[in-house]
């Protein structure tokens, strides 16, 4: 079930109060500096107007007015940073991601929920080279719904056959990437999570889309499929406190 899985849960078993952090100097953070201003143990308060517009039709619920900055993670891929603050709601975790570029320039905002987690049997249907289900251009979810790859890479797609109306079924192989987690201000207590993600998204309205982050996932804990929807957010009109 979303909301056990073990990271998340580890995030969010992690006391407020037992960061003892009183001695420690403003430099020694490892938050300082970071996009919006968010920082570990501040507060994000996420906007509704997606939500609103959307109505029941998104799978990714609003996490409500303030949550808790709990953890933080980074991930360095070519001249981007992708910044992940993981969020307290009064539900579940979530995952804010903010991308910035080499001039630290936000190009891309998300909030992301978790949906589903998988653990597989058979590791070769996920992540096999030839034909592994991560990669695929159309990924289906339980209750049937489609999300289309978003992420394309034309020199890596390999047409792997046609559907019954003469639609290529093409797959590229999913992201590789590593995340070092902080689970505290300071960096005294981290984490490194292995992932191989795609993502997908579908149009829910003119106005909306949702995604769905699918991801294999090797941390501490063991390795599971991941699925997280989420919704592009305006940064501007998040709040940090």
């Amino acid at each position: 079930m979303a909301g056990t899985w073990a990271l998340l849960s580890r995030m969010g078993e992690k006391k407020i109060e037992q960061w003892r952090d009183s001695f420690q100097r403003p430099a020694d953070r490892i938050d300082q500096h970071l996009p919006l201003g968010i920082r570990v143990k501040g507060i994000v308060e996420i906007p509704q107007v997606d939500f609103i517009l959307a109505g029941d039709q998104l799978r990714i619920k609003h996490p409500g007015i303030s949550n808790i900055v709990i953890s933080y993670g980074v991930i360095y891929m070519g001249p981007n940073t992708f910044h992940r603050f993981y969020l307290s709601s009064t539900t579940d975790i979530y995952m804010l991601q903010i991308i910035t570029d080499e001039k630290k320039d936000v190009r891309d905002c998300k909030l992301f929920m978790p949906y589903d987690e998988i653990y597989p049997d058979d590791w070769g249907f996920w992540l096999d080279e030839h034909d592994g289900y991560i990669g695929y251009n159309i990924f289906q979810t339980k209750d049937g719904t489609g999300y289309e790859r978003i992420w394309e890479d034309q020199e890596r797609s390999v047409t792997l056959e046609r559907d019954d109306r003469g639609n290529e079924i093409t797959r590229i192989p999913p992201v590789e990437f590593l995340e070092t987690v902080y689970m505290d201000p300071y960096g005294k207590d981290t984490e490194m999570v292995k992932y191989s993600s795609m993502l997908y998204g579908r149009t829910v309205n003119e106005t909306t889309t949702e995604f769905l982050l699918v991801s294999a996932v090797e941390e501490g804990q063991g390795a599971t499929v991941q699925l997280m929807v989420g919704v592009a957010l305006e940064p501007m009109a998040i709040k940090v406190l």
